[in-house]
């Protein structure tokens, strides 16, 4: 058996600059790793079986697009049982699935020895995530194109109080809203995908209206990561912290998260290998 763990990302900011002919929208944007993990342990089997702690992710996954991309492309016939403990919330901006992808195929290379470098990162952003090549590539930095061009590192040791809202988004849906109005420009304030998404989500707008009467300068404060639902704090007060500490919510969960500069997966590979 052979165990990995995959960190999840924030978008502390996300510029949508213009649409594209074929339908995918250029953006800007900084994704920060931080140590939040899914686990994902691989034993050799004749036929692929996944079991998750989230049922619903066992019957389409990105792990098994990863396999099957891998096989194809390489030329192999590899088959897993694999077990995912899903502590990334899903279909909530922070990366999760893509994570699982993306370390599924750096492990893939390695045990078919396979250099990383010659992985077509352009490919795999059109045919399994567009998020998958920066989990690729394992350093927080600035991300252009769909999300396939890896740009400068750019990373903080920066804290933050993440809330994650019981609720899915599907990203195509926030991309499609009339509300999203792509502009040519980089503010590294703001996240272009918080409006269309209050306008798309009636849960998300209030459980947002409901965090901006708990938090003081809410405005500031909150930021949305990727096209939501999750939204953080960077370097949250005390005073913010323990908000949030003294009352247990229904409806989303709290995280007390760090970012980092990089994921070194060889030197965290689990208790086991083959």
């Amino acid at each position: 058996m052979f165990k990995i763990r995959c960190p999840a990302k924030l978008n502390t900011y996300l510029n949508v600059l213009k649409t594209r002919d074929d339908g995918y929208h250029e953006i800007s944007s900084n994704l920060q790793l931080i140590n939040l993990f899914d686990e994902i342990s691989f034993e050799r089997s004749k036929e692929m079986n996944l079991i998750c702690n989230e049922k619903d992710l066992e019957n389409r996954n990105l792990i098994i697009d990863a396999i099957n991309w891998f096989n194809l492309r390489y030329a192999k016939e590899q088959a897993f049982n694999i077990n995912l403990q899903k502590n990334i919330p899903s279909q909530s901006g922070l990366g999760g699935g893509s994570s699982n992808a993306a370390y599924t195929l750096i492990f893939l290379c390695i045990i078919n020895n396979v250099p990383i470098e010659s992985l077509d990162l352009d490919a795999i952003s059109m045919e399994i995530g567009a998020d998958v090549p920066f989990f690729i590539n394992s350093k927080s930095c600035n991300i252009s194109g769909i999300g396939e061009k890896i740009g400068k590192n750019v990373s903080s040791n920066d804290n933050y109080l993440l809330i994650s809202p019981d609720i899915k988004i599907k990203t195509l849906k926030i991309f499609s809203s009339p509300s999203l109005q792509p502009l040519n420009r980089i503010d590294r304030q703001t996240n272009d995908l918080l409006i269309p998404l209050l306008s798309v989500s009636k849960e998300f707008k209030k459980i947002f209206l409901e965090l901006e009467k708990i938090v003081e300068d809410s405005e500031k404060r909150f930021k949305l990561s990727g096209s939501g639902s999750s939204v953080f704090i960077i370097n949250p007060s005390d005073e913010e912290k323990l908000i949030f500490k003294q009352k247990k919510y229904d409806n989303f969960r709290i995280f007390n998260v760090k970012g980092l500069k990089y994921y070194d997966f060889v030197s965290d590979w689990g208790v086991a290998k083959w």
